[in-house]
C-alpha cells in the first residue's frame, strides 16, 4: 500500500467517526479529539508531501498550508457580523488568512499558467459571473442591505468576496489546459471545501439559522484532510508545472459544467419569483448578458480551432490537402503543380520506428517549404506525399523550383535517433500549364503520372514534360 493509499484510508475513517459524533451527539470532548486529529493529520501529511515530493515552489504550498491551520482552529462562524458589535479580533485573522490562500493559488496558477490561455480563461469567467450573481442575491445583498453599521457590514461583505476570489481562481486552475492529475483535483476539492462552509456559516449567521452552522463543522475538518491528500499524491510536484497550449477540448464534464453555469441566471430570477423575493431582474439581465457573450466567444475560439485543423496538418504544420484542392479549385489558378514522394519511406518506420518517421516528414516539410517562394502553397497531399501549387511560373521556373526542393531535402542527413541520421531523397513529378494542359483542374493528375515516372526510373529524381 502507498502512502497516499493509505492516508486516504485514515481519512476517510476518521471524518466518518467525526461525523458521527456530531450525528449522534456523543460528548464534546470526543469530537474536539477527533476534530483535532483531522486537523494535525492533514497538516502534517501536507509537510511530509512537500518534504518529500518536492514541488518546484514551497511557497505557495506554505501558503496554503497556513490558511488551512487558521480556518480549520477557528471551524466556527465569521466573527460578529450582526448584533452592534463592533467585529472581533478573528475577523482579521480568518480574513487573513483568506487572503494569503488567495495569494498562494495566484501563485499556484500563474506558475502553472504562464501563457495566455484564453479558452481557460473564458471557461473559469463563466463559472464566475455565476458564482457573484449567487452570491450577490443570497448572501451579498443581504449582508450589504443590513441594518448593521457601515464598518460591520463591510467586514461582513469581505468574507463572501474572498471565497469569490477564491472560486475564481480555483476554476481557473481546475479549467487550464493542463493534465488533473489527483494533486490538482484535491487542491480544488479543498478550496471547496474552504468556500463552502464559510458560505453556511455567513448564511447561518444572517438567518439565525444554526442547522447550517453544524452542518459547516464537518467540512472544515474535511477541508485539512483532504489537503493533506494533495500533499501526500506524488503528483504535487507537477501542480505549478508549467503547462503548455490552450484548454480547447469541451468534453463532457466541462460542457455540462458551463451549461449548468450558464443556466443559474434564469434559474435564479425564476427561483426569486416563486419566493415572492425581489427579482433583481437588472442584475439577472447583465449576468446573462456576460454570459451569452462569454458563451458566444468560447464557440467563435472552437470554430477557428477546427477552421485551423481543417487547412493545417498537425504533424508537419503544412496545409491539408482538402486545403490544396481548395486553391486548386479557386480564383487565383495556378499554373504548376508539384508532387514529391519520400523514397522508401516505410523502410525508415521498419528500421527506426513510427517516431523516427515523424521525424523524417516534419523535417522534409520544412526543407521544402524553405525552398519555395513566397506566395507558393505547400501542403501534404498523403502519408509521406507533398504537393506544391505554384502560381504564376513558368515551365522552367516550376522545374528549377522542384529541382531546389529535392536537392534541399537530400542535401545532409536527417537526425532519426540519438545515434543515428539518415539521408532522405524524394521523388518529384511537375505539371505546368499550358504545357502539358490547358487547365489547372488536373494537374495533380499529370503530376502524378510523372512522379511515378520518376519512381520507375529509380526514384531521387525530378521528372517534367
Amino acid at each position: 500500500m502507498t502512502p497516499w493509499a493509505g492516508y486516504a484510508g485514515f481519512a476517510a475513517v476518521l471524518l466518518t467517526a467525526y461525523t458521527l459524533t456530531l450525528v449522534t451527539g456523543a460528548p464534546q470532548s470526543v469530537t474536539d479529539a477527533l476534530g483535532l486529529m483531522g486537523l494535525l493529520g492533514g497538516l502534517a501529511a501536507m509537510l511530509y508531501g512537500i518534504r518529500r515530493h518536492r514541488p518546484r515552489s514551497r511557497w505557495p504550498w506554505l501558503l496554503v498550508l497556513g490558511q488551512s491551520l487558521v480556518l480549520s482552529s477557528f471551524a466556527m462562524p465569521p466573527g460578529v457580523m450582526y448584533g452592534g458589535r463592533v467585529p472581533s479580533v478573528g475577523d482579521v485573522v480568518l480574513l487573513g488568512a483568506n487572503a494569503v490562500g488567495v495569494l498562494a493559488l495566484l501563485l499556484i496558477v500563474r506558475r502553472r499558467s504562464p501563457g495566455w490561455d484564453l479558452p481557460g480563461l473564458i471557461d473559469a469567467a463563466i463559472l464566475t459571473v455565476a458564482a457573484v450573481l449567487l452570491s450577490w442575491i443570497y448572501v451579498l445583498e443581504p449582508i450589504v442591505g443590513g441594518s448593521a453599521d457601515l464598518y460591520t457590514r463591510t467586514v461582513a461583505a469581505a468574507y463572501p468576496l474572498s471565497d469569490l476570489l477564491l472560486a475564481a481562481l480555483g476554476a481557473r486552475l481546475l479549467l487550464d489546459a493542463g493534465p488533473k492529475p489527483v494533486a490538482v483535483l484535491s487542491v480544488t476539492g479543498y478550496l471547496v471545501l474552504v468556500i463552502v462552509p464559510d458560505t453556511m456559516s455567513t448564511l447561518a449567521t444572517l438567518s439565525g439559522d444554526q442547522r447550517w452552522r453544524a452542518a459547516a463543522a464537518p467540512l472544515w475538518t474535511a477541508s485539512a484532510l483532504l489537503l493533506g491528500m494533495t500533499g501526500m499524491h506524488p503528483s504535487l510536484r507537477d501542480v505549478d508545472a508549467p503547462v503548455t497550449g490552450t484548454a480547447q477540448d469541451l468534453g463532457p464534464g466541462r460542457l455540462a459544467a458551463l451549461a449548468v453555469a450558464s443556466l443559474l441566471a434564469p434559474a435564479a430570477l425564476l427561483v426569486q419569483y416563486l419566493r415572492g423575493a425581489r427579482l433583481h431582474v437588472p442584475l439577472v439581465c447583465v449576468s446573462c448578458g456576460i454570459l451569452f457573450l462569454l458563451v458566444i466567444g468560447r464557440l467563435a475560439g472552437l470554430v477557428a480551432v477546427q477552421r485551423r485543423m481543417a487547412v493545417t496538418d498537425e504533424l508537419t504544420g503544412l496545409r491539408t490537402r482538402r486545403f490544396f484542392q481548395g486553391v486548386l479549385g479557386g480564383p487565383v489558378k495556378p499554373t504548376a503543380v508539384v508532387l514529391l514522394d519520400v523514397d522508401h519511406f516505410k523502410r525508415v518506420n521498419d528500421t527506426y520506428g513510427h517516431d523516427a518517421g515523424d521525424r523524417v516528414l516534419r523535417e522534409v516539410a520544412r526543407r521544402i517549404s524553405g525552398a519555395v517562394r513566397g506566395g507558393d502553397v505547400v501542403a501534404r497531399y498523403g502519408g509521406e506525399e507533398f504537393a506544391v501549387l505554384l502560381p504564376n511560373a513558368t515551365p522552367e521556373e516550376a522545374r528549377a523550383i522542384a529541382a531546389r526542393m529535392h536537392g534541399a531535402v537530400r542535401a545532409t542527413p536527417i537526425t532519426v535517433s540519438d545515434t543515428a541520421a539518415i539521408t532522405v531523397t524524394v521523388s518529384a513529378g511537375v505539371a505546368c500549364t499550358p504545357a502539358d494542359l490547358p487547365e489547372p483542374g488536373t494537374l495533380p493528375l499529370v503530376a502524378d503520372r510523372f512522379l511515378y515516372q520518376a519512381k520507375n526510373a529509380g526514384r531521387d529524381r525530378v521528372v517534367a514534360s
